[in-house]
């Protein structure tokens, strides 16, 4: 893990004539975020109206100055938050005159404008997307995230991140993973969540608090179909699709429209109940800071309440403190199917299974030619499995043996060698 004395942290300014300052020793409190609900990284601190190079920084630092925070860490360095400078609050003293400073990177135009889109059935999700922020002038330097077929999509007067989301959304419901748009030193990538190649680990010794909440305050457990011919009678009652009513009834309609089916209703209530049908699950890491954590990326934590991965909902760094906060969620690894030559009969899968392995060689990486050993049959935990990023797939289990087990396996396992 990241030792804290070895963070560092530089703030740097553009001006409009293109001179980058160094505004590190004039700043106070700073910090950036990224937010569930948001899809821009807000950078905020306090500068000081200090003197650079004989003028005040006031006559520098102007409304979509670009800013940048350098952190480095020990093992690496890096731009970790870029945007540009969208609000600037000045508070004066007899002795101190001093700027709240605001910036967002360049997705905040998408987060705070509305537009009118539409999509005919059968088009990509990668498709939507690039035309969707094509329209507004932005290319997509990388895409990884989720590629399903779409039913037709038409929003009107809609926020372009709750599109964004929803699109996401419904390809995550048709099988194609969580994914989530970012801005990276400028450059915008679509990236399946969890799929950072560097997963850090936070145990007992590097957390300084952990929360736990579950609560049923959003929960759906009953949703009903009615239908409706305009007029002022009352609705008609079409179903009654019920979910976890041992939690008690918790209720919402759903109106059939005149030219939708009822399974089409039906299916639409069920979606409810799958997304909002359970009590809701929060946890909170706060530790030393870890400068390249950031929205969307897997963690593995060992502490409190939690055991296991997780991803970041959201994140909030401090340089001043030098700490980060993080919202999190379990990991739901995808699910892979195995199917048997000799049976009709499938298993599935995922992160967190106990299975036996069935003794063999296990290996130091998932990659063709990696050195292997033999190890013993026994019980054992699947940690890492084939959709994890940069999996080599020639052994694309990774598969650690249970405190108690019989067998020494800890290492990447060839597909069927364990059930």
């Amino acid at each position: 893990m990241i030792n804290s004395k070895d963070l560092s942290y530089k703030a740097i300014i553009v001006t409009e004539s293109g001179q980058q300052l160094d505004i590190t020793a004039a700043t106070q409190d700073l910090g950036w975020e990224e937010n569930e609900d948001e899809l821009a990284m807000k950078i905020s601190f306090d500068l000081y109206n200090a003197f650079y190079n004989g003028k005040r920084l006031s006559s520098l630092v102007k409304l979509c100055s670009v800013v940048a925070i350098q952190a480095s860490w020990g093992s690496g360095s890096d731009i970790v938050a870029q945007g540009q400078l969208t609000q600037c609050r000045r508070k004066t003293s007899k002795s101190d005159e001093v700027f709240s400073i605001t910036a967002y990177d360049n997705l905040y135009n998408l987060q705070k404008s509305s537009d009118c889109v539409f999509f005919e059935e059968g088009k990509g999700t990668q498709s939507i997307l690039t035309s969707l922020l094509s329209s507004w002038g932005i290319s997509i330097s990388s895409y990884t995230g989720p590629n399903v077929t779409h039913a037709r999509v038409l929003k009107k007067n809609a926020k372009l991140g709750t599109i964004i989301r929803d699109i996401l959304s419904e390809a995550k419901k048709k099988g194609g993973g969580a994914g989530i748009v970012r801005s990276t030193k400028g450059k915008i990538e679509v990236i399946k969540k969890g799929n950072n190649s560097t997963v850090y680990a936070f145990l007992g010794d590097n957390v300084t608090e952990v929360s736990h909440e579950i609560n049923i305050a959003s929960i759906v457990t009953r949703v009903k179909v009615v239908s409706s011919d305009g007029s002022d009678s009352a609705a008609k009652v079409e179903a009654i699709v019920d979910g976890k009513t041992d939690y008690g009834v918790f209720q919402k309609i759903i109106t059939k429209t005149q030219n939708g089916t009822l399974e089409d209703a039906k299916k639409e209530a069920q979606d409810e109940l799958d997304e909002n049908g359970s009590p809701t699950e929060t946890a909170r890491l706060t530790g030393p800071d870890v400068p390249p954590l950031r929205k969307g990326d897997m963690i593995y934590a060992k502490v409190g309440s939690l055991d296991g991965f997780y991803l970041i909902k959201s994140i909030q760094h401090s340089a001043k403190d030098r700490k980060f906060s993080a919202e999190v969620e379990k990991y739901v690894a995808s699910t892979i199917t195995k199917t048997q030559n000799t049976s009709t009969e499938s298993k599935s899968y995922k992160v967190g299974d106990i299975v036996r392995f069935k003794g063999g060689m296990h290996y130091i990486s998932s990659y063709p030619g990696a050195k292997g050993y033999q190890a013993t049959a026994g019980e054992a935990k699947i940690t890492l499995g084939p959709d994890c990023k940069a999996n080599g797939r020639a052994h694309p289990w990774q598969l650690i043996h249970t405190s108690n087990s019989t067998s020494n396996v800890y290492g990447w396992v060839d597909e069927g060698s364990f059930e």
